[in-house]
Formats: C-alpha cells, structure tokens, sequence
C-alpha cells in the first residue's frame, strides 16, 4: 500500500511539473534571445544586435538630418524661401529706394550729390551697427551698436576713395543732427538694461537715473547753448549771462503751454489718436528746435521739447507707451545718421596730436570728477555700498547728447567764417567724438557687468509678473 500511495503521489506531481516546464519555455526562449543579441559572453554584440542598433540609430538621426535637408531645400527652392529671399528682399528695397529718389532728384542721387551721399551713409552706418552686435566676447555684454555707426562714418570720410563720392553739405548735415536731437528729447531719458533683468528695481535705482539722466540733459543743453553764445558774441558777460537765463524761462513757458496743448488736443474720443499725439510732439520739438535758433535763443528750442513731451506724457498716462513706440521708430531712422554724421566730421588728416591728447586728459578728468560728485550725491539717498558704486559708474558712458550738440560750435564758426574759430570747433568736435567713442563701449560694458553683481534682483511672487518698461541705457 506504500508503495501504491508514492506511485499515485508521483503521478499526481507530474501535470504540476509538465506545466511548470512547459511555461519556462517561453521565459527561456527569451532570455536566450536576450543573450544572443547581447552576445555568447554578454559583451560582444552580434548581427542582430548590430542591425538593430544602427536602426535606432537611424531613428535618432533622421530627424536632425530631416531639418538640415528642409532648411536647405527652403533655402535653395524656386521661388526661395527663408534667408536668401530675405537677403534679397532686403537687397531690392534698398535699391529700388535709390533708384525712386534718382528718378525724382536726378544728379541728387548720384555719386557726389547729397542725396546720394546721405544714403550711402545710412546704409553703411546700418551695416556697421548690426556688424557689431554680431561680436560677442565671452562673459561680456554686446558693445552698442551706435559704436558701429560712428566708425562706419569714419572709414567713410577717411578712405579717399569713397569720401570723393560720399559728400553732404554742411546744411543738410546740421540740420539732420537738428532732427536727431528733437527726436533725442522727445524720449527724454531712457531706461537702464538692468531693469529689464530685474536688478535694482525694489530700490528704484533704474528710476534715480531715469530722472536725473532728464535733468542731466536739461543742464548739458542749456549750459552748452549759453557758453557757445558767450564765446561767439560781442556783447558783456553779464549780458550774456542774463540772456542764457531768458533762454530757460522761454523755453519752460513754451513747452509748459504746447506740453498743456497736447494733454486735451487731440480728444481721446478721435480716431488714430496715437498717430495724431505722435505727429504733434514730434511736429512741435522739431519746429522748437530750428525756429529757436532762427529768433536768436538756441538754447531754449531744446528745453522746450524737453517741457513739452514730459507735460504731455503725464497726460497721457498709460497711452504714453504707444506714443514711444511710433517715436522709437523714428528714432531708428536717424540714429544711424546722427552718429554717421558725427563720425564722418572727423578727419584723421585734421587731427593734430597734441589736441587728440589734450582731449583725451581732459575727457579723463571730467570722467573722474563726474563719478566722484555722482557717488558723494547718493551718499545719504539710502542705498548701500555697491548700489553706489553702480549709480555712479551708470554716469559713464556719453552718446546721444554729445552727438547732437558736438558739431554746433563748428557749425556755428563755419557761419561766421573765421580760420581761427573753425579751429576752436573742431577741438570741440573731437571732444564729443572721443567721448563717445571711449565712453560708450566701456560705459555698456561696465553697466552690464556690475549691474547683476552690484544689484539686487527682485523676485516676483507671480511667475508669471513682468518687468515693464523701456530697457535702454541713456548715454
């Protein structure tokens, strides 16, 4: 009976274990394919395994290759498409431009003529602006573009080639500058590049300079206007002196009642009210500029523009963005004459050395005195120690002013038509020229690089919470 029992144990047992091995099968099928994709030892891959990599690879592949081929097939495809048909968009814009001008102006618009001339400049000043910002130094912030633009205009006043063909008269030029400044301050102070990153904004840093930078032009305007007048006039100082004071009483008065003008007219129930705002204060800054200097109170034009847009922006309120959008615009427009222009006044066969040396000390001191006098102002404003090491070193870089009013004293002697006081503006022309030539590099590059290490950055609760506000620096 032993026995009979194990034997009916060990039938019993043997359906259990059939089934057992028979569901291994398949758990050993796989592991041996496992291995054999793997290799005998594990490590070395065979045929399959290699087939089925260079798939995968393929899979990984075929869409990096698939953007290179449809870009290259964009761009190689008739009619073209992405960056040549941008290039030569832009290409025939640029000429068909000359060629209306020619067919309107004729001998204007050819070498030698003015027309020609100012084009040519543009379009070099243009190219030179977006030439630089293409230069990016590791860990440094980009260079301005206005520094481009400067030195375009330089090459093309000093290569003999080009400077024979590319000439503008002295009357087109100034009264370009003329335009460029109204334009300058209608924006009336820039921001700063730190604000659109955050920093120093909880301290109103960025709005310190805003405001001062303002008042910064007001005092560098309205001085220069009231010295060029006492150094070209016949009559007393103290006449002089008076007359510069009458200078700012007119201009605040009209820029008080045109920047009250524009609040109420145009109505804010009439239609393209922006393109109206913005025609009138650009209208009325560029006709206070020349007409200022046409009645003998030069200083005043600029002064006014400066009353007149800020009355009009606190009018304006939130509508005050769409305006300097349109006026940024124009902006673009004449900044690449202005600094062309500038550059382009500057000859190196002119230049005497001992003057370029005299302009660089006296660059270097005023430069030093400024920061000093900016760092003992903010002294007991409330802002900590590296807060006034960037405030004062945000006062260095100089531009837009400089280019505006650097030429006049020239312009000026040239109307009177003494050697000696052509000599006298040109010193002052190189003094603007080094100035932003020097200043305007290291001004952005230092206002980039201490700004994050020097402020603090502001941390928004809402993610979602932007900085708002123009990102520009004021030099």
């Amino acid at each position: 009976m032993g026995d009979e029992d194990k034997a009916i144990e060990c039938e019993d047992s043997e359906p259990s274990t059939g089934m057992n091995h028979t569901a291994s099968v398949p758990q050993e099928t796989q592991e041996e394919t496992i291995m054999n994709l793997k290799g005998v030892d594990g490590n070395e891959p065979t045929e399959g395994s290699n087939l089925l990599n260079s798939s995968e690879k393929k899979l990984q592949e075929t869409p990096a290759e698939s953007n290179h081929l449809q870009r290259l097939r964009q761009t190689l495809a008739c009619p073209p498409h992405g960056l040549l048909d941008r290039v030569i968009t832009n290409v025939t814009i640029l000429v068909l431009l000359w060629a209306v001008v020619w067919s309107i102006t004729g001998s204007e618009c050819l070498p030698g003529g003015n027309l020609f001339g100012i084009i040519i400049l543009f379009y070099c000043a243009v190219i030179g602006g977006k030439l630089l910002r293409l230069i990016k130094l590791p860990t440094l912030p980009p260079l301005p573009p206005l520094l481009g633009m400067l030195l375009a205009g330089f090459l093309i006043r000093n290569i003999p080639i080009i400077s024979d063909n590319v000439q503008i008269k002295h009357k087109w030029s100034s009264s370009i500058r003329s335009i460029a400044l109204s334009i300058i301050l209608v924006r009336a102070g820039l921001g700063l590049d730190s604000k659109g990153g955050g920093y120093g904004v909880e301290k109103g840093v960025p709005t310190l300079l805003m405001a001062a930078g303002s008042f910064d032009d007001i005092l560098a305007i309205t001085g220069f206007n009231t010295c060029l007048g006492m150094a070209f006039s016949t009559g007393s100082t103290v006449f002089n002196i008076l007359r510069g004071v009458l200078e700012v009483v007119i201009g605040v008065a009209g820029g008080s009642l045109l920047g009250f003008f524009i609040q109420y007219f145009p109505s804010t129930d009439q239609e393209k009210l922006v393109y109206k705002r913005t025609s009138l204060v650009l209208g009325f800054s560029v006709l206070a500029v020349f007409s200022s200097v046409d009645f003998g109170f030069p200083g005043s034009g600029g002064l006014c523009t400066l009353v007149m847009a800020f009355l009009a922006g606190m009018g304006w309120a939130s509508k005050k963005a769409e305006v300097e959008k349109i006026i940024a615009v124009a902006w673009d427009v004449f900044q690449p004459l202005l600094f062309g222009l500038i550059g382009a006044e500057v000859s190196i066969a002119s230049l005497r050395p001992e003057t370029v040396g005299l302009c660089v000390a006296t660059l270097g001191v005023a430069v030093l005195i400024r920061i000093l006098t900016t760092f003992l102002m903010v002294c007991f404003a409330g802002f900590n120690i590296k807060e006034k090491i960037f405030i004062s070193f945000a006062w260095l870089p100089k531009a837009t002013v400089q280019a505006a009013i650097g030429s006049v004293a020239l312009d000026t002697a040239r109307s009177h038509g003494e050697k000696q006081l052509e000599e006298y503006g040109m010193d002052v022309l190189t003094v603007a020229f080094l100035a932003i030539l020097i200043t305007a590099p290291i001004g952005s590059l230092l206002i980039g690089l201490l700004g994050p290490r020097l402020l603090q950055k502001v941390e928004h609760q809402n993610k979602d919470e932007e900085v708002q506000g123009e990102t520009s620096v004021q030099i």
